[in-house]
């Protein structure tokens, strides 16, 4: 039955109205009803049938109040009943508090949130009863009234000599009630606080209570003998029959907890408080995954509120949380507030007993742990088997309860991470029916096999062929690349102008060797000789890049540079010294060459530029040395496209570089037409377009806005390039001389 949430919301705004009434009622300070009414005006009738019955409640206790009657947890398995251990006057057998239909009422025995249960006399049998009474906020509640109802049904027709029976059920004036049998005892939750007592402490009397039970339990407690295990374990055996009988008439109890078992001073258990309990096949009440019962004794599912999955297991685990505390007089979790609580009940495992007490028995602690399972499939089956258990260790059998094996433990995890048992079932039917297909396929193919045995070698024979082919292959093309880089090393590295030539190669061949690292990865010592070869080819590249930014030190000798820099005296003043050392170095290189070997020349070389490059970014900002490269790819101009990085980041086609290549021929071979002539001017061809247009037009517009941007703004005058001295303006306009990059 699924409940509308709008019920739910009044339902609990009622319940939160009613409790603020009675707390104020119990502090002694009468609350007006007329402000109540008033002030939940759509609440009105269910306060005032409230009022009413309450009214009378109150009517029928209060001679019980006068004489400031307060009765102990009894025989009655009320939830939450007032500690055994208060001091009860008792009143004589003749003196009733009033009447309730067919019963005289003597004295209130036990209170909680199920019921209000008082010892009274049925005056038509002439009998002794435990009366008990629908409390003041269920009245009003549908839920609660039904539960009760239900339990009266449920106890009703179970008839065993270890469940409380009962008599009657009846209303009266308004008033809910059934009368059961009058249990004599405590409970064992009551036994439980007084074994946790000091040994020094007595056990303190009751009024109208037998305390042999437990001046005989502590006796056997303390000797520590088999009597007292085979005790609790009769107790348990007790309760499994009694709530087997339960179960095969289809009532599930639901709330097992030491409360709720009862103990007469015989000695025999009663199972009382069937107001939690369902019967199976109707769930009306309980479908919608709430949670019901003493939270500490609930088993994981309750606790979980896994609809449909509580069944009479749950009292099975239950009843085992219940003979773990007396067994070791602390409950199996311990957890101090409800959300460390339902942690502990779904996660973790119960402390051994035997780590709480090391003289409970090892087949008594199996049968508890067993009873415990997180999973009911790993508990007692039926509650039978847990009762026959426990008579076989009273019996001295074996029994048949075992601690979890390794692979136990593993699936009861597993079955508490269903989807990591789901991927493995997978993986394990994948498995399987792979096996099974081969298996197929092995078969079938077996006779076969002897002619297939002479292809399959000449197929190995022509794979191993091809496989050293290629193996070969691949040392031919590693050479071929290692050439490229010796030729770069010894051929290029002191030639003039070839230094874009000698980048482009050394970063084809170090693509190579990282391709290379990806292929022979499985080949250390292959490994180790490129990743050296690697790093050299690195190494290279990075002085490349030094010496390039070295040849742009020729533009800080030209004054159109340091006023488009924007230097300031003390720069520029640093800047002369620089410029003059790294002149003077230049001379002394160019006086080295046939004196020194060239590898030597080019350390040198690559140590004077780092160095250099150091101090030039000591006297410029950042922001000047970024405009200083823009205006060393100015100064190149044409020839800055054979640039490797420059062609990578404009993504130049090859028929771009190849017609880039050829106005740079053109504009060079024009200029030194012209400085041989004591002029600086284009060929024929070319004096209607200059150099800029001309790039530009082979560009894309992308390509162009990329070129635009690694280049700035055009320098305003011209530039003289490298290695041109005593360069003198031309006399024509400064458009026409300096020919900027585009």
């Amino acid at each position: 039955m699924t409940r509308n949430p709008a019920d739910t919301s009044r339902e609990d705004r009622l319940n939160e109205v009613l409790l603020a009434y009675l707390e104020a009622h119990q502090t002694g300070a009468e609350p007006d009803r007329s402000a109540f009414l008033a002030a939940y005006p759509d609440l009105r009738d269910d306060l005032a049938t409230f009022f009413a019955n309450h009214d009378e409640v109150e009517r029928l206790t209060a001679p019980a109040r006068e004489c400031g009657l307060r009765a102990p947890e009894l025989a009655t398995g009320v939830e939450g009943a007032t500690s055994s251990r208060v001091r009860t006057e008792f009143r004589a057998p003749n003196s009733a508090l009033g009447c309730l239909g067919d019963f005289h009422l003597i004295r209130e025995v036990g209170r909680g949130g199920m019921g209000v249960v008082y010892e009274a006399e049925q005056i038509s049998l002439n009998r002794r009863v435990a009366l008990k009474v629908l409390p003041f906020a269920a009245a009003v509640d549908p839920r609660q009234l039904q539960r009760f109802k239900n339990e009266a049904t449920a106890a009703a027709n179970l008839r065993h000599e270890n469940i409380v029976p009962v008599f009657a059920v009846g209303c009266e004036r308004g008033v809910h009630y059934y009368a059961m049998q009058f249990v004599e005892g405590q409970s064992l939750a009551a036994l439980i606080a007084e074994l946790r007592r000091p040994k020094t402490d007595s056990p303190e009397a009751i009024p109208g209570m037998s305390t042999a039970p437990l001046a005989r339990f502590a006796t056997e407690r303390e000797s520590g003998g088999p009597a007292y295990w085979d005790r609790i374990a009769g107790l348990g055996r007790q309760a499994a029959l009694a709530l087997e009988y339960a179960h095969q008439t289809g009532v599930v109890h639901r709330d097992v907890k030491p409360g709720n078992l009862l103990l007469d001073p015989r000695g025999q258990l009663w199972v009382a408080d069937f107001g939690l309990a369902q019967v199976i096949g109707d769930s009306g009440l309980t479908a919608t995954g709430e949670l019901l019962g003493t939270l500490r004794y609930a088993s994981p599912e309750q606790a979980l509120g896994r609809r449909g999955v509580v069944d009479h297991r749950s009292d099975v685990y239950s009843l085992g949380a219940t003979l773990y505390e007396l067994l070791t007089l602390h409950p199996p979790f311990e957890g101090r507030d409800r959300h460390e609580l339902l942690r502990q009940i779904a996660d973790e495992e119960p402390k051994p007993l035997l780590s709480i007490n090391p003289a409970i028995p090892t087949g008594l602690e199996t049968i508890i742990l067993k009873a415990l399972r997180k999973e009911p499939a790993d508990r007692y089956a039926t509650a039978q088997e847990f009762a026959d258990d426990l008579q076989r260790f009273i019996d001295r059998r074996p029994i048949l309860a075992r601690p979890p094996s390794f692979a136990e433990r593993f699936r009861m995890w597993v079955r508490r991470h269903p989807s990591t048992l789901f991927v493995c079932a997978a993986v394990l039917i994948l498995v399987t029916a792979g096996s099974l297909l081969s298996a197929a396929l092995v078969s079938a193919e077996r006779d076969r096999t002897l002619a297939e045995h002479h292809r399959a070698e000449d197929l190995y024979q022509r794979e191993r062929q091809r496989a050293e082919e290629a193996e070969a292959r691949l040392v031919l093309a590693r050479r071929a690349v290692d050439e490229l880089f010796r030729a770069s090393e010894e051929e290029l590295a002191d030639r003039p102008g070839t230094d874009h030539l000698r980048k482009r190669l050394l970063r084809s061949a170090l693509a190579y060797y990282q391709e290379l690292l990806i292929e022979l990865r499985d080949n250390s010592r292959a490994q180790a000789e490129l990743l050296d070869t690697t790093r050299r080819v690195e190494t290279i590249l990075a002085d490349l890049a030094a010496l390039r930014a070295a040849t742009h030190f020729h533009l800080l000798c030209q004054p159109v540079v340091l006023d488009d820099l924007d230097l300031n005296p003390a720069q520029r003043t640093r800047m002369k010294d620089l410029t003059v050392r790294t002149a003077k170095q230049w001379a002394e290189c160019m006086r080295d060459i046939g004196r020194i070997a060239p590898a030597e020349r080019g350390r040198r070389a690559v140590a004077q530029a780092r160095a250099n490059e150091t101090d030039l970014n000591s006297i410029l900002t950042s922001g000047q040395q970024g405009r200083l490269r823009q205006i060393g790819l100015q100064s190149e101009g044409p020839s800055a496209f054979r640039d490797p990085e420059v062609a990578a980041v404009l993504g130049l086609s090859p028929d771009q570089r190849g017609r880039i290549r050829v106005i740079e021929d053109d504009t060079m071979y024009g200029w030194m037409r012209g400085a041989s002539q004591g002029k600086f001017e284009c060929s024929d061809e070319t004096k209607e377009q200059s150099t800029n247009e001309r790039i530009l037009a082979v560009l894309t517009g992308i390509q162009a806005q990329k070129w635009r941007e690694m280049t700035g703004a055009p320098i305003n005058g011209p530039l003289a390039p490298f290695g041109a001295q005593g360069y003198s303006s031309p006399k024509k306009s400064p458009k026409s001389n300096a020919k900027p990059a585009p």
